[in-house]
């Protein structure tokens, strides 16, 4: 069950540093011509601090050690750290915006606007907590042998 933890939770990392500098690494983000150079530069920064925290966690969650808690939990908080903010932010920082085209509406399924960035943090939360569900299970599973 480790593996199979260890595993999700590596997808998990690594499709969000992928994803994120996929999405942002355009026109429509880190090249928009509209956006502040300021805000250009901390998207960057962000893409780059997210790469690189991932690959340490994905460093902890595979090498040897005598302390796994500490990887399986690093890990399990890099993707949830980094995709909360995406249900809360727009809440307190007044003038953001789900939406990088704001000529468009999102698609609403059962009244509910679905943005594709919530849609991404929820599963990648989900699934990062699974990952760490099943790393806790099999320890507790072990420890009861």
């Amino acid at each position: 069950m480790r593996r199979i933890s260890r595993i999700l939770l590596s997808i998990v990392l690594v499709s969000t540093a992928v994803v994120s500098v996929a999405v942002d690494w355009n026109a429509t983000h880190l090249f928009n011509s509209e956006w502040h150079p300021h805000a250009k530069f901390h998207d960057a920064v962000m893409l780059w601090l997210l790469s690189g925290v991932s690959i340490v966690a994905l460093w902890l969650l595979w090498r040897r050690t005598t302390e796994p808690d500490i990887a399986y939990t690093f890990a399990m908080l890099v993707p949830v750290i980094f995709w909360s903010p995406f249900f809360f932010v727009t809440l307190v920082v007044p003038g953001t915006s789900l939406q990088a085209d704001l000529k468009e509406p999102p698609p609403i399924i059962g009244g509910i606007p679905i943005y594709p960035n919530v849609a991404v943090a929820t599963v990648s939360i989900i699934l990062a907590l699974i990952g760490y569900g099943l790393y806790r299970a099999s320890k507790s599973e072990a420890s009861s042998l």
